[in-house]
Parts: structure tokens; C-alpha cells; sequence
């Protein structure tokens, strides 16, 4: 894990209001930031809106009020291919590979945003990176085990060389042994440099490899820490059990 290299955040979202609804609001006024290097975990129960803030600030929910910053620039009503351009990579639970397509055909239309002269090269960096793929460039990505999936579509978002990559529950659906070697793998990616926030339902594992885990409920941030301490810490069972922790309880 990177330590964080700059007092400015990389990215970070100020009074974020967001929904597919404008009269219901998933996100309720998130302030959140993240600095360069982090690797930053999404924790909450479910229904949270954890996926809802990801995609919010992709650029794939409505915003009703409030910022999304990448950089200091202010790229809230950006579309979401050109918050890629920007440095901005995103990984969904589903949909994020072709499955009809080869491994290669789903690298090359990643790459189709760089400039010709760099495409090639680029895939073949990511063919060093991940050397499952790179052995199989003809295979179909449908028939793909879940983790090899996984890799393709993290592969897929990297061929931009983002500096945040936002990954929303990888590990969904996969065994344990490679939720393990996936986590890996994202924590390598971490540690080249890409500053990363991931949400996730396996606490443990996500706590384990993060520098710093923030937690919502309700679409708001409830809790938020240093990883290592918060895997310990009752508070986080406490919201995950639904019940409400207040900073300066009142004595009655």
C-alpha cells in the first residue's frame, strides 16, 4: 500500500446529493476525499449506497446537488468516457467485460481512446501484468473463470493508465481462495502507484488490504478510519447491525 502523497485529494466529492430519482436521494450529502496513493475501502450494510456513490461519481447516476473533483478540477457533470480520458478508471460488479469478444478484442476497445502509436504497447504492458491473460490472447472472455474475469475487466480499466482506479465489489462470487488472489493483485496495482477505492461486503478481506476504510449508512458517512484499527473497532459492528453511534452521546 502507497502512502498518500499530497495534502490535496486526488479525488473527492463535497455535499454529494445523488439518485436515480431526483425525490429519492441514495447519496445524502456525501463529503468524501481520497489522497494520491491511497487505497481507500467503501464499507456499509447493504443498501448503503456505497455502489451508488461509485457510480455517481463515474458518472453513471444523476447528480441532484453537490461536486465530484478529480484532481481539484471539478468534474461532476463530465461524461463518464471523458472522466476516463481524465484519469478517472472504473470497474462495475457486472457487465464490465465482452463476453462474446477474446481477450484481445476486449483490450484493443479499451484502448481505441489512446492514440494509435501507443495501443499495442500498452496491451502488451498489461500482458506483462497479468500473464493469465497475456498466455490466452484468443480466448473467449466468456469462458473465463470469475477471477479471470475479474482481472480482464481491472485490466481492461488500466489500459488508460488511470490515477484512480474504483473497483465496486470484485470479489462477488468468487471463492474465497480467489478473492484472495484478486485482492492481491489490486493491492500490487496500489502499490505501482494507482491510487485506488474499492467497495466491498467481505470486511475482513477489504480491511486487511486498505490504507483507510470509510463507512456509510443511510448515504452518509458514518465511520471512517486507519484500516488496521478499524478491523477491531465495535463501531463498525455497531453500523452494521443498524445501530446508531453518536460521537457525543447525551447523558439522559
Amino acid at each position: 500500500m502507497t502512502a498518500a502523497g499530497s495534502n490535496s485529494p486526488v479525488l473527492s466529492t463535497q455535499a454529494l446529493v445523488a439518485g436515480y430519482e431526483r425525490d429519492l436521494p441514495i447519496v445524502r450529502g456525501v463529503d468524501f476525499s481520497v489522497q494520491t496513493g491511497d487505497f481507500v475501502v467503501l464499507l456499509g450494510p447493504n443498501g448503503a449506497g456505497k455502489s451508488t456513490l461509485v457510480k455517481t461519481i463515474a458518472g453513471l447516476v444523476p447528480v441532484h446537488s453537490g461536486t465530484v473533483l478529480l484532481g481539484g478540477a471539478d468534474i461532476t457533470a463530465m461524461p463518464s468516457h471523458e472522466k476516463i480520458r481524465h484519469g478517472l478508471a472504473f470497474v462495475p460488479q457486472t457487465e464490465n467485460i465482452f463476453a462474446t469478444l477474446t481477450i484481445h478484442e476486449n483490450l484493443q476497445i479499451a484502448a481505441n481512446v489512446l492514440p494509435k502509436e501507443r495501443r499495442n504497447d500498452r496491451i502488451g504492458a498489461l500482458y506483462a501484468m497479468f500473464p493469465d491473460l497475456g498466455s490466452r490472447p484468443s480466448h473467449r472472455a466468456g469462458q473465463l473463470s470469475g477471477g479471470q474475469r475479474q482481472m480482464l475487466a481491472v485490466a481492461r480499466a488500466l489500459v488508460v493508465e488511470p490515477s484512480v482506479l474504483i473497483l465496486d465489489e470484485p470479489s462477488a462470487g468468487l471463492s474465497p481462495k480467489i478473492v484472495s488472489e484478486v485482492f492481491d493483485r489490486i493491492a500490487a496495482i496500489n502499490d505501482a502507484g494507482v491510487t485506488t477505492v474499492l467497495v466491498e461486503q467481505n470486511v475482513k478481506a477489504a480491511l486487511a488490504i486498505a490504507d483507510r476504510a470509510v463507512i456509510l449508512v443511510e448515504g452518509l458517512v458514518a465511520h471512517e478510519g486507519v484500516a488496521s484499527q478499524l478491523a477491531d473497532d465495535p463501531i463498525v459492528a455497531e453500523l452494521y447491525l443498524g445501530v446508531r453511534h453518536t460521537k457525543n452521546p447525551v447523558s439522559s
